[in-house]
Parts: structure tokens; C-alpha cells; sequence
């Protein structure tokens, strides 16, 4: 299963990176997370339990979280819950000016189960399109109403 979310935000890259690696406070910014429990923190790599809501179906898993800030990428790998070994990479790129200017941010989600039953329907269509599209899609709009609030704000 692979999906990905794509999303233009008129702010600086560096205020998007903060809110994207921020998942702490995920639950206090984004209306469709219920809690993020950080279990541990490095300074590089966190380790946490999320949940979050689909319109009203709770979900939750048990994730790392990576930050490469010199890359311009935050990595999650799902440990635990139904999207167990999921594998999911924020990229932020930077719009020249003469583009428009602005952070494209892609947030793709890769998931293979072991059993192949398992992997094509249901991964596909159920984790993929009903609920990590919808929470990915979610999360990226927030973000941009705040970025682009804040950058707007004199």
C-alpha cells in the first residue's frame, strides 16, 4: 500500500519542519488527534503512542519518529497497531520565488503486511484510502492554516 498527500504552505520551511516534528503538541493543534504520548526523546529520535480520530472511528498506533532537519524530511515507522511497519516520510521542499515560492510538503505512507491477503484489499482500501489519506490530508491542512496565519501576521 502506498499513498501519498501533497500540499502547498506559504511559510517559511523551517516553522513547517518545527510543527511537523512537534507531535507533542498534535493533539493541542490538530482538532482530529485525540493524544500523542511521547515515551521518549532524544533530541533525534522520539518514540511515541498517537491516536487520532476519522470522523468520529478512533485509531491508534505506536510509532519512531526521526528528524533529519539538514534533509528537510521527518520519518515515522509504525511499531505497533494495525499499521504495524508502516513506513511514513514527510518531505519538505522549497518553492523558488520565481515558482510562486512556498514549502511543498509530501507525506507518503508505505505498508506491506505479511500475509498478501491482507496487503491488497484491505491495505489498500481500508488503512490506505479510508484512513491515512483522510488523517494525512487532515493533518497537512491544519498545518497550513498555521503556517501561513502566522507567517501573515506582522
Amino acid at each position: 500500500m502506498h499513498t501519498e498527500n501533497e500540499i502547498v504552505i506559504h511559510a517559511p520551511i523551517h516553522r513547517v519542519f518545527a510543527l511537523g516534528a512537534a507531535i507533542g503538541d498534535w493533539p493541542r493543534i490538530l482538532p482530529h488527534y485525540r493524544h500523542v504520548n511521547v515515551l521518549s526523546d532524544d533530541g533525534r529520535v522520539k518514540q511515541a503512542t498517537m491516536a487520532a480520530s476519522r470522523d468520529g472511528f478512533p485509531v491508534q498506533w505506536r510509532t519512531s519518529q526521526a528528524l533529519l532537519p539538514e534533509e528537510n524530511r521527518i520519518l515515522f515507522f509504525h511499531t505497533g497497531g494495525v499499521t504495524r511497519g508502516m513506513y511514513v516520510e514527510w518531505i519538505l521542499t522549497e518553492i523558488p520565488a520565481t515558482q510562486g515560492g512556498g514549502v511543498r510538503v509530501v507525506i507518503a505512507h508505505d505498508l506491506s503486511y505479511p500475509l498478501p491477503i491482507l496487503t491488497g484489499w484491505f491495505a489498500h482500501s481500508v488503512v490506505g484510502n479510508l484512513f491515512v489519506a483522510n488523517i494525512a490530508g487532515k493533518t497537512l491542512a491544519r498545518i497550513k492554516e498555521i503556517a501561513e496565519t502566522e507567517a501573515a501576521t506582522p
